[in-house]
């Protein structure tokens, strides 16, 4: 029987496939039927350092007689939502009884320090750090946004001892060198890719209004070709794969890449956490057909490095495709 198991941040996960970081990792019951269903492991919904700061900015403008209470009613607001978030580690440790990643989702370095102490002691695995903050100042260039970044990572991993993972958008010059410096400023891995927040027009309304909130089922090509490549030039360094996964096959070929794990998001919606069990088994199913004892057997054989034309990773090959298209 093939052996699914693997380490991914060091952490010994029953499974590659892992429940991603959204509303359906927030609610214990919820946990606790992923954990069931076969998860490797569970990454906590992120808080936000903009919800906490809503809230501070929403108590302060109902407050504004008493000027005097701003900094007491920051530190409630804070710690109230930090002790939520510890107090849903505790119980997500103890009854899921699988390895717990804390998430969170910040867009300064200023305040996250403390913060990331206290989800250690808490006993999360390890974090997974989504950081991002829309490039919309025209003065200031790609170097120095990236530097940001790099400085709350740095921040955070000097601070704590538990794995950090950092999750990205695609929309960085030179990724593989941006993600080489997180490696150098104490990241583990990387989460490939980030689906932010997209807005849309109502023109009903006319207004602006959320887009659909689901990826679709083509979006993990984008992360298939990034793992690919950066695999084979960061081989201590670990890949989870998200984004647009929704059937056990794309997971399998995003293993073939080089992910050391893959994240369910919008399938876990749509159908629910025993879809966990169908991920598995097929993978199981896969190995046997092939002859693969463990992932490590074949997880990065199709990577840039092991396959006879890179080149394949590299080009859009729009005119070799449409001639295709042309032909059939």
């Amino acid at each position: 029987m093939a052996d699914i198991s693997v380490n991914y941040l060091g952490l010994d996960l029953k499974s590659p496939i892992i429940a991603a970081s959204s509303g359906y990792t927030a609610d214990l019951e919820k946990i606790v039927a992923l954990a069931r269903s076969g998860a490797g492991a569970i990454v906590l919904k992120s808080l936000f350092e903009e919800q906490i700061n809503n809230e501070i900015s929403f108590l302060e403008e109902s407050s504004a007689d008493y000027t005097e209470n701003a900094d007491f009613l920051k530190r409630y607001v804070t710690e109230y939502s930090v002790e939520k978030y510890v107090q849903l580690i505790k119980d997500a440790k103890k009854e899921s009884g699988i390895p717990v990643i804390a998430s969170i989702n910040c867009y300064t370095n200023n305040t996250w320090t403390d913060f990331a102490k206290e989800i250690e002691k808490a006993g999360a695995d390890a974090l997974e750090l989504n950081i991002y903050a829309l490039p919309i100042n025209a003065g200031k260039n790609s170097l120095q946004t990236e530097e940001d970044y790099l400085k709350t990572v740095k921040k955070i991993t000097e601070t704590i001892k538990i794995p950090v993972a950092v999750k990205l958008g695609n929309h960085f010059s030179n990724l593989g060198n941006f993600i080489s410096s997180l490696q150098g400023h104490g990241a583990s891995g990387a989460v490939l890719f980030n689906r932010f927040f997209t807005p849309d027009i109502s023109l009903k309304k006319m207004e602006i209004v959320p887009a659909n909130p689901f990826s679709n089922k083509n979006e993990y090509l984008q992360s298939l070709r990034w793992i690919a490549i950066l695999s084979s030039h960061l081989r201590k360094f670990d890949f989870s794969a998200s984004t647009g996964v929704y059937d056990p096959s794309s997971a399998i070929k995003l293993i073939l890449a080089g992910a050391k794990t893959v994240q369910l998001c919008s399938a876990l919606y749509q159908q629910g956490p025993f879809i966990l069990q169908d991920f598995n088994r097929e993978l199981k199913e896969f190995m046997d057909s092939k002859g693969f004892n463990t992932i490590a057997d074949f997880r990065g054989m199709l990577n840039y490095s092991n396959i006879a034309n890179p080149a394949a990773f590299e080009r859009v090959q729009f005119l070799k495709t449409a001639e295709q298209y042309s032909k059939g």
